[in-house]
């Protein structure tokens, strides 16, 4: 089931600013490097939408021979409890295929999915996170047999801020920064309206 939210920029000037919005994994590490999943650069009084499906997907991403070459292996839709195995086939760049389900229940809880790196000869890499496409997580420096969990729950935050650089990511405190909203269920769509009072930004979530 998808959910629309629409967010209303209720104010008289964003001077500059944008809001983005984020996807928390859970348990996250210091060294996570956190993507803003939604940039809405809507102007002032103006509505901007946005789609939430709840679809996860995954890559890895290695350095080539040249350290301003990156090597990102194919994408793959992944459900909970789902572990993928990235292998090397033919000392070529990692390439990501289901692991059996026995090794996905040693290695996850039913809420996890997970890549394991199976890379022979090795190859260290980072593992990416998505939902609806959209860039959540990268787990940085993934060692030979190692094993990296994704799991998050639906709740979003939103903060304003000034519009980020490309490829620019985020810490895991900056979520201290941020209005959470924890959606209902059963929502189909999230009016969001954003106001300014006495410099302080505002969120107020109403779900139908």
């Amino acid at each position: 089931m998808s959910t629309r939210f629409n967010v209303t920029m209720d104010v008289e000037d964003m001077q500059g600013k944008t809001v983005l919005v984020f996807l928390k994994p859970q348990n996250p590490q210091r060294n996570y490097m956190i993507h803003a999943w939604q940039v809405l650069t809507g102007s002032a009084g103006a509505t901007e939408s946005f789609d939430y499906d709840a679809v996860i997907s995954t890559d890895v991403t290695s350095d080539g021979e040249k350290p301003t070459n990156t090597i990102i292996s194919g994408g793959q839709v992944v459900v909970p409890g789902q572990l993928f195995s990235a292998t090397s086939p033919g000392g070529l760049s990692p390439k990501l295929q289901l692991a059996p389900t026995s090794l996905a229940q040693d290695k996850l809880t039913p809420e996890q999915c997970g890549v394991i790196n199976q890379t022979n000869p090795f190859t260290q890499f980072s593992s990416n996170w998505y939902v609806n496409n959209r860039p959540v997580v990268s787990m940085p420096f993934v060692d030979a047999n190692m094993t990296v969990s994704f799991e998050y729950l639906p709740n979003f935050y939103f903060m304003v801020a000034s519009p980020p650089m490309v490829g620019q990511t985020y810490i895991v405190q900056n979520f201290s920064d941020m209005t959470q909203y924890q959606m209902p269920i059963t929502a189909t769509d999230v009016d969001v309206s954003l106001t300014k009072d006495k410099g302080l930004w505002s969120f107020n979530f109403d779900a139908h």
